[in-house]
């Protein structure tokens, strides 16, 4: 018997990186809150891998094309399974040749650009019934031919002429396949000449100026459109939401300069705006005749007019909660008012009990979210000589690293300084400075001090010198609550969407340093809170915190091979080193070797230096900025930049010390989000603006290529260097991750686990993966920038066959964080905030088995590992060194990132 099913089911078909993109579940989550529709995504792991009579069932369908999906096997399923389509998948083809989508666009009468067309492949390559079907409904003709067509330049060279055809210069010369971005445009001599290249962003850039080049491509076929010049030097990017839903945005040309401005999410910065009424119906039309409910497309205006330059099939628009609303709810109404009938089979072979794969578990380890600058500076005591002596005593006879917080500990430090100089001390110059940055210091959060004893193997062990390494600064940022809220929306968003289990079945570990005690605080309040959750008693929500030193914090173990490593860093600045080590990170539009970039970067920051201090002198610099976040005032930053400047223009390039360039990069990163008015006025001659002045974005640009150098390498230059730290500092982590895949297993219901750390232990982990045997994916592993995460996930194929076992598969993804390739180009409101950037496959699904046995490699290595660094509370009597604490989050409501979380007493296990 017939009957509508209570429940209706929105299948989700596409690559996880758009089905699980931000914009997608922020429409889903809308629509399952909103409607009684259940929301099933099918995943990877069925599209690619599964046969499509074991996908899911659905009453209706998002599909969409994308790199690398299966379109032919999708239109299979849908014949199938007959799901109501959003999207119709076979006309999406049509999008796939540039040529097929302008015959339609004439066909239903809305206005494009003058063009030509060169086909040198015979024409449009379309499906016979598809093309049958679009001559009866649309009058759309489609005709091939062998003959190839006779095209040439102009004699003056201004002019294309085919077949005797003419379209002069400028035009636009665009490859017919609507996957190849790489469009040119021929400028005439009158105006310069030359040829602008657009393409896909990259970084920052769209485009990019070839003076030299004149003549067309003749190795393909193409179209050559009239160039338009566009009003206001903006294109249009419009959006549809069916038929009479429309949405349209300005952006940029990428013809103007090919430099892209991007907002805090580090996507293109656009501007709303209103259609006309032929705008409009366009938009109507493209929406019926292309069969495309959610479709985005390109439009110019010039002049008082308008024409459309391509379609692009499903798009969203990013960041706009009113338009993810809308969505939510046109598509909640469609689904309702278009409900199909589905038999209710009482076999078992029934299409909605079929198997189908499901996230599991997640395991995911996540770098700390935005801090201030780390600041330091090194001492060096030798055991031998007397005046150390007080130094040493300090250690209290311990011989791994100690760790001073307490202003009391710290003062400890000053009181050997003093007792130093009545020892006889002659570098009484070091001894003031050190008793200078304490008593600056002191009293600044994150403040502290490690004492570093080396020892000398060869002498029996012998204390051989003591170095004291004093750091302050590295504090958690008002921007980081916001990335850390971010993160936890995401995961929350994900969750919804993939196994809802995994909100009820959650733990989150920590290391004990404040920023990232911070960060997972924050994250947990945002992914943990429900606010439809009804609370029967006074008593708080609450959530345990697990802090984890020995997996999580700072490790000894790989210390002296990384002392090694650093050593060794100046190699990479070698000429011709670079071609030795193509595996390397380097921009393949940066000219010269590394070590030019070096000279550069010095005489940069000489420059620099002389412009800071003569503004310095010359401008009221209290008024350059009106607000300071994060305890900043105009003299706290000329003391950092004084440091910097010292660093590096006062040495040559044979002394330069490469692992300076982290903290160069860290600062510009850092004023860019935090200070970027007072950065851009005081480093320009005379604090006066001038576009044209890129001095500040060349050092920048530089810091960046090098850090990208060195930075990954200070974890290991060679292979087996990268291996041995990695496991000496990330292998009992990889175990704990292990660990709970296997018991995610064998568990009733999904779960997730959190690891909050810093940036040693997430390189050094993804090392340790890479050199595991796993079959990697992406072919260049991102900037780890704050907030940055590796994803272990489990996946479950449930069967309806219960004498069937069930299968497994782990997939693994990474994210670079909150990051953008340039900051200095970033808008940003008064968050200073960069969004998370979203997970990128690192390895394809792999059976379970295969992904256990690699990653436990190397867990029968029997070495000693990291004792964690000593606290001077636990040296001093003054509390127990515990390796695990479990502190309770209570949650108050993540709405306002300033106020929702309190910690509640702790239980401590030594």
């Amino acid at each position: 018997m017939d009957q509508r099913l209570d429940r209706l089911t929105l299948g989700v078909c596409a690559l996880d990186r758009k089905a699980r993109s931000k914009p997608m579940r922020s429409i889903l989550n809308r629509i399952m809150k909103i409607s009684n529709i259940d929301i099933i995504v099918f995943g990877d792991k069925v599209i690619l891998d599964e046969d499509v009579e074991n996908w899911p069932l659905c009453d209706y369908l998002i599909s969409f094309f994308s790199d690398g999906f299966p379109l032919d096997k999708a239109i299979d399923y849908v014949r199938l399974r007959k799901p109501v389509c959003i999207n119709d998948l076979r006309m999406q083809k049509i999008l796939w040749d540039r040529r097929a989508v302008l015959a339609v666009l004439d066909a239903i009468g809305v206005t494009t650009a003058e063009r030509i067309s060169v086909d040198r492949d015979g024409g449009p390559e379309v499906d016979s019934v598809l093309a049958d079907e679009l001559h009866r409904e649309l009058g759309v003709s489609f005709h091939k031919s062998n003959r190839i067509p006779d095209v040439r330049l102009r004699e003056d060279g201004d002019a294309i002429i085919v077949d005797g055809r003419v379209i002069e210069k400028p035009f636009v010369e665009k490859p017919v396949s609507g996957e190849d971005h790489n469009i040119h445009i021929y400028f005439r001599k009158d105006q310069g000449g030359g040829v602008r290249k657009l393409f896909r962003k990259v970084g920052n850039k769209s485009s990019e100026f070839y003076p030299e080049l004149s003549e067309p491509r003749m190795d393909g076929s193409y179209i050559y459109e009239k160039f338009i010049n566009v009003d206001n030097a903006e294109d249009i990017k419009i959006y549809t939401i069916g038929p009479s839903f429309v949405h349209a945005e300005t952006r940029k040309s990428p013809v103007v300069d090919g430099l892209v401005r991007r907002n805090k999410d580090g996507k293109e910065i656009r501007y709303i705006t209103e259609l006309n009424d032929q705008e409009k119906r366009f938009a109507t039309d493209i929406c019926k005749a292309f069969k495309q409910n959610i479709c985005g497309f390109d439009l110019l205006r010039y002049g008082g007019k308008s024409c459309v330059i391509d379609v692009n099939g499903w798009s969203f628009v990013k960041g706009n909660d009113f338009y993810y609303d809308k969505c939510a709810e046109i598509l909640s109404t469609f689904c309702r008012k278009t409900a199909p009938r589905r038999p209710v089979s009482s076999g078992t072979n029934s299409p909605r009990e079929k198997s189908s794969w499901k996230l599991k578990a997640n395991a995911t380890v996540v770098r700390h979210a935005d801090r201030t600058p780390k600041q330091k500076m090194k001492f060096s005591f030798p055991a031998a000589e007397p005046w150390a002596a007080p130094f040493i005593a300090l250690l209290r006879s311990a011989r791994e690293e100690v760790v001073l917080r307490r202003p009391e500990q710290l003062n400890y430090i000053v009181d050997a300084a003093n007792e130093a100089v009545l020892l006889g001390c002659t570098d009484l110059e070091k001894l003031e400075q050190l008793r200078i940055v304490i008593s600056k210091k002191i009293d600044l959060p994150g403040t502290k001090a490690q004492l570093k004893p080396a020892f000398d193997k060869a002498k029996g062990e012998k204390l051989e010198k003591l170095a004291l390494v004093f750091k302050w600064g590295g504090e958690f940022t008002h921007a980081a609550r916001y990335q850390s809220r971010d993160l936890g929306q995401t995961f929350r968003g994900d969750a919804m969407i993939m196994n809802k289990d995994l909100l009820e079945n959650c733990k989150i570990y920590s290391s004990s340093e404040r920023r990232v005690l911070a960060s997972a605080e924050i994250f947990a309040a945002t992914f943990l809170e429900d606010p439809e959750k009804k609370q029967d008693t006074d008593e708080p929500f609450t959530h345990p915190l697990i802090v984890r030193k020995d997996l999580l914090d700072d490790s000894n173990a790989g210390k002296e091979l990384m002392d090694f490593v650093k050593r060794k860093l100046k190699t990479l600045l070698r000429p011709g080193e670079k071609e030795k080590r193509p595996q390397f990170s380097w921009p393949v539009d940066l000219k010269g070797e590394p070590a030019e970039v070096v000279s550069e970067i010095i005489e940069l920051m000489r420059y620099h230096r002389d412009v800071m201090r003569d503004n310095y002198e010359k401008l009221d610099v209290d008024s350059i900025q009106a607000r300071w976040c994060c305890n900043e005032h105009p003299m706290l930053f000329k003391e950092r930049w004084e440091k910097l400047f010292d660093d590096f223009c006062e040495t040559t390039q044979e002394k330069f010390d490469p692992s300076r360039v982290s903290e160069l990069y860290d600062s510009l990163k850092y004023d860019g989000l935090h200070n970027s008015v007072f950065l851009n006025t005081i480093f320009r001659p005379g604090g006066k603006q001038n576009p044209q002045d890129r001095r500040l974005h060349k050092l920048y640009g530089h810091a960046k290529a090098l850090f990208d150098l060195i930075a990954p390498q200070e974890y290991g230059i060679e292979p087996e260097e990268k291996e041995k730290i990695g496991i000496l500092t990330s292998l009992p982590l990889l175990k704990k991750i292990v660990q709970d895949l296997q018991e995610a297993k064998d568990a009733e219901k999904g779960t997730i686990s959190m690891y909050f750390t810093k940036e040693s232990h997430i390189h050094t982990l993804v090392q340790l993966v890479l050199c595991s045997g796993l079959p990697i994916s992406m072919p260049h592993i991102p900037e780890l920038d704050y907030v940055a995460h590796i994803t272990f996930e489990l996946y479950e194929r449930s069967v309806s066959d219960s004498h069937r076992e069930k299968e497994y598969s782990i997939r693994l993804s990474i994210s670079g964080g909150a990051h953008s390739s340039n900051v200095l180009d970033s808008q940003l409101d008064a968050k200073h905030s960069l969004n998370v950037q979203p997970r990128r496959q690192l390895t394809r699904h792999l059976p379970y088995k295969e992904a256990i046995e690699k990653l436990s490699k190397h867990f029968d290595k029997d070495w000693v590992f990291s004792t964690t660094p000593l606290e001077g509370d636990a040296l001093y009597g003054i509390g127990k060194d515990a390796v695990e604490e479990v502190r309770q989050i209570r949650l108050t409501g993540a709405a306002t990132p300033k106020k929702n979380v309190e910690i509640v007493p702790t239980t401590a296990v030594a």
